[in-house]
């Protein structure tokens, strides 16, 4: 857990910085009633955001892919990030923006005038327990198919239950994360992560045409995995595979890269962190740190 203190949450909504207890949303926001949203969780580090402008590359493709209006510039996305850690004195932090197509013109009475919403929080980070870094995490395998035909695969949207169902089933059933497959059993992603199988010297992951948000940390360890000479290919992957793999590990904003040691009671590997993910996530720790602090030589 972080050891900062935010007792007064400051946000950004629309373009303005008020208490978030001052912050109000339509009720006929349509990400509200209909889940039209995108959303970008950051991390923060050293009081600057890691890789802001692949987050907003990312968030404004989603948002002409899906139609949903950003009234925003990338540039001013970035100056309410940095508001938001300004404002609540925060130096590590887990920052969100959320969009949405805002209030329904058939229910705001506002015609095709009414606003989209743009909300921008940054709080306190709660961090992963160490031991998970150094022992590697459980994850079970889920049921629920990702489905690649559907037209939110690839974005990050504010339609996120499904992803809540299978994380909170993965728990019920002592997993960290869950595994999800495609139709053809294929591999997909995690409930809220990526997905990295390592065989032999290679290091594969599931191209986004398989199911798969295209992560940002994934971007990163696929741009380290060329830096450090480690072959690394975005290929489909097969069940069997996945089992039968030297080494698992999941990536995501706030986890960066994880170690998985056991899916469900079948070991991977050694049941330990193996070389190429420590390699990995080492590289990826230290490209944080250059980054947020301006270090990079």
């Amino acid at each position: 857990m972080s050891k900062e203190t935010n007792p007064v949450v400051q946000v950004v909504l629309n373009g303005q910085t008020m208490a978030l207890s001052e912050a109000r949303v339509a009720a006929m926001d349509a990400g509200l009633l209909l889940g039209a949203g995108l959303f970008e969780t950051l991390r923060a580090a050293n009081g600057r955001i890691f890789r802001p402008g692949d987050h907003l590359e990312r968030l404004f493709k989603s948002a002409e892919a899906l139609e949903i209006p950003v009234v925003e510039s990338a540039d001013q996305l970035a100056e309410y990030l940095a508001e938001a850690l300004v404002r609540n004195g925060l130096q590590e932090a887990r920052c969100r923006i959320t969009v949405t197509r805002g209030p329904l013109p058939s229910e705001s009475g506002q015609g095709n005038e009414a606003r989209p919403t743009c909300l921008v929080t940054a709080g306190v980070l709660t961090e992963y327990p160490e031991e998970l870094y150094q022992q590697g995490m459980t994850v079970t395998i889920s049921d629920v198919r990702v489905n690649p035909t559907d037209p939110l695969s690839g974005h990050k949207t504010t339609n996120y239950l499904t992803n809540l169902i299978v994380l909170r089933e993965a728990h019920a059933r002592g997993g960290h994360e869950s595994l999800r497959f495609n139709g053809p059993g294929r591999l997909g992603c995690g409930a809220i992560s990526n997905v990295f199988v390592v065989r032999g010297n290679r290091v594969l992951t599931p191209p986004v045409s398989e199911g798969c948000l295209p992560g940002i940390t994934r971007k990163v360890v696929l741009e380290l995995a060329e830096r450090l000479g480690i072959e690394a290919l975005e290929e489909p992957i097969e069940a069997g595979e996945v089992l039968q793999a030297d080494e698992i590990f999941l990536t995501n904003t706030m986890m960066g890269v994880m170690p998985v040691c056991r899916i469900e009671r079948h070991a991977i590997g050694d049941e330990k962190p193996g070389e190429m993910t420590v390699q990995l996530m080492n590289a990826y720790n230290q490209l944080l740190m250059a980054e947020t602090t301006g270090s990079q030589g």
